[in-house]
């Protein structure tokens, strides 16, 4: 049993090739780029554009623990919010986005990260 949890992990302990998120968003967002950001976490900010703008930079780490430990770090700031999906941090600052069309967009990335 111990092993079979052991090669578990070890199939999903490095990180994925790049977030799954989505192309579009209702009411209006679209990804124009993803790009990684390199170095140690594993980053890429995605920029949304639609009813204002949008960067979110997804960062994966290899233990939830670290990813929840960077939530705890950052410091808060205007128009920006931060989450932990697993073994993902998100830090996502907007700028003129009505607040429903920017609760549709961080839901979207939540559920996109969530794991399958």
């Amino acid at each position: 049993m111990m092993l079979g949890a052991c090669l578990i992990n070890a199939c999903t302990s490095g990180p994925p090739p790049k977030p799954d998120i989505p192309d579009s968003i209702s009411p209006g967002w679209k990804l124009s780029s993803l790009v990684p950001s390199g170095g140690e976490p594993t980053c890429w900010t995605a920029e949304y554009t639609g009813p204002g703008s949008a960067e979110i930079r997804i960062c994966w780490y290899k233990a939830t623990a670290s990813a929840f430990e960077e939530v705890q770090r950052t410091r808060a700031e205007a128009q920006t919010v931060k989450f932990q999906v697993e073994h993902y941090f998100v830090l996502v600052k907007w700028n003129n986005a009505p607040k429903a069309n920017l609760t549709a967009l961080i839901r979207a990335i939540q559920k996109a990260l969530q794991p399958k």
